[in-house]
Formats: structure tokens, sequence, C-alpha cells
């Protein structure tokens, strides 16, 4: 009975690392209590992934028109007892299962145990009359039980006119553009090919351990949720998270491939370039709630890293 719980824990890790050989960066494993090698193995599995993905968000809006493009993942119409009464055909791409498996299933049938909890206690607290756009962190299970990580949004639906469905969740990501990708891969092996070799190569070792990049990646998360608040000093940050300042200097930049301040303001334009293009929100609020002092500031610093400026890109949204 172990060695199967073993192979079947070890063939989870396999089906994630197909799926990142695949392009699909969204998968995770799913965490256990306990404590030998394939754990270790899953932990570095699952950095990896979110490490991956990361770089593709942060080089998406660097390259937003060529390389990536932002497209909604899955779309659930619920009913009122918060069943599956239509999905979209990513649902059934992304999790694995069939239309006819999941329609008419409560939604918390695909949540991991933890976004279960999440979801149960949302439900109940809403009333049947409130109006609200809620945006929530689940977990989704696939198939063959990976586990999707997805940032949602769940609305009510008007009741006139839709006698079934009474709640719409949607969740959207960044994927990429695999023919550019490729010939840019393709360009960049031409290169190599044609470049003479220098007859001594130097193999040069990575400053990061498996306990830093959890450290760094920690750090990075941590910045990304606090854009609205006055960067602290290096120094800070680094006592914070117990490391030091030159280990975070160096070690952040390996990790990420720019400063943490360049981290920090490629995050904040990037979250604002949502805000400005799938809200109405003023200007001025989005520059307040992504770190910018005013709005002519954010105006100045948004330009610079687009090439346009925020009202032009609401005016042709």
């Amino acid at each position: 009975m172990e060695n199967l719980t073993y192979n079947n824990r070890l063939n989870k890790v396999f089906q994630l690392l197909i799926e990142i050989s695949r392009g699909n960066f969204s998968y995770r494993l799913e965490r256990t209590d306990k404590q030998d090698e394939l754990e270790a193995l899953s932990a570095i599995v699952n950095i990896v992934a979110e490490e991956i993905k990361d770089s593709f968000l942060h080089q998406g809006y660097v390259n937003m028109h060529d390389s990536y493009m932002h497209l909604v993942q899955m779309i659930f119409f619920l009913d009122k007892n918060f069943r599956m009464v239509y999905i979209n055909q990513d649902v059934t791409k992304l999790l694995h299962w069939k239309k006819i498996e999941l329609l008419d299933l409560p939604l918390v049938n695909l949540l991991e145990k933890e976004s279960i909890k999440k979801w149960v206690n949302f439900t109940k607290a809403l009333k049947s009359d409130q109006a609200f756009e809620k945006n929530m962190r689940l977990v989704f299970r696939t198939k063959s039980d990976l586990q999707l990580p997805a940032y949602c949004k769940i609305v009510n639906l008007p009741q006139k006119g839709y006698s079934t469905p009474s709640y719409m969740l949607i969740s959207s990501d960044i994927v990429r553009n695999t023919e550019i990708q490729e010939r840019k891969l393709q360009s960049k092996i031409l290169k190599q090919i044609r470049r003479p070799r220098p007859k001594h190569l130097i193999e040069e070792k990575s400053f990061l351990n498996v306990s830093d990049l959890e450290t760094f990646r920690a750090i990075g998360t941590y910045l990304k949720n606090n854009l609205d608040k006055n960067a602290p000093s290096l120094k800070e940050l680094a006592h914070e998270f117990g490391t030091n300042e030159y280990k975070l200097k160096r070690g952040f930049k390996e990790l990420f491939g720019m400063t943490v301040f360049q981290f920090l303001k490629n995050e904040r334009l990037r979250n604002a370039h949502i805000w400005v293009k799938g809200s109405n929100e003023p200007f001025k609020r989005i520059a307040r709630q992504n770190g910018f002092k005013n709005a002519t500031h954010f105006s100045r610093e948004f330009k610079a890293r687009y090439g346009y400026t925020p009202r032009d890109l609401r005016a042709n949204s």
C-alpha cells in the first residue's frame, strides 16, 4: 500500500513535468506532511513552475503585443445552489474533465481542501439579494489530481431574464504565443552555431540554493501583494526575510533578472496596466493603489514603459 502511494505521488510529479514541457506553467503538486525525498522534489518542482510562470508574466508586459496574449481561461455559470450549469471549453481543457462529468455538480467538487473551506464560508455568508463582485484565489483539482491555482472573480447575475444561472465565476491568465517563441529560439540557436567557441569555457555556478529560492520568491510575492505601500529599504527587506543586503541584491537579480526596485516598478506598472484597461477607475486612484506619488508621475512612468499614456490605452480599449 505504501509503495502504491509513493508511485502515485511520483506519477503526479511526472505529470507536472510533462505539463511544464508543453508550456503549461499553472499547475502545481499537492503538498503532503511526509518528510521524504519525493516531498522535497515536489516542493522544488512547484517552485520551478512558479518561477517560470512569473518570468513569463514579467516578460509578458515587456513584449505584450507579440510574445504573449491575455486570455479568459475558465468560465463557470452557477445556479443558486452553486452547481455548474455551463462551463466553457477551457474548463475541460485545463482541468481534463469532460463537460458531461461536471454539469449539475457543485463547484466545490473541483476544489482542493483549503479552497473548499474558503468557498463554503463565502457562499454561506451570501445573501440572496446581495449584489457583489468578489475576487478570490481558489485552487482547482484536475482529473489527474494536479492542482491549478487561479485568481477568480465571482459575480452574481441579474435574475430577470436569467432563469437558471445565478452566479458567474471567471479566471484569467497570460499564456505564451509558442510560434513567436519558437522563432526566437531558432534564431538564438543559429547564432550560437555560427559563433566561434572559446577554447576554455569556465562554468559559472549559481549563487542560489533551494532555501534562497524560497526566500527570494517569498520577497517577490510580498512586493506584489503590497504595491500600494512605500517600498522598504533593502536593509529592512533583508532583515524581514532573514537574509542580508548583499545576498538579497545579488540573489534577487539572479533569480528574477532585475533588481528589487526594478521588479517592484515593473509589477506596479503591470498591475496598473490591467486596471487602466479593465476598469473605469480614475487614474489618480489607480496611481495611488499602485504606489505612485500622483497621477502625473504615474502617467510619465507608464508612457516610458509602454510607449503610450494611460489615457491612450483606455481610449482604445
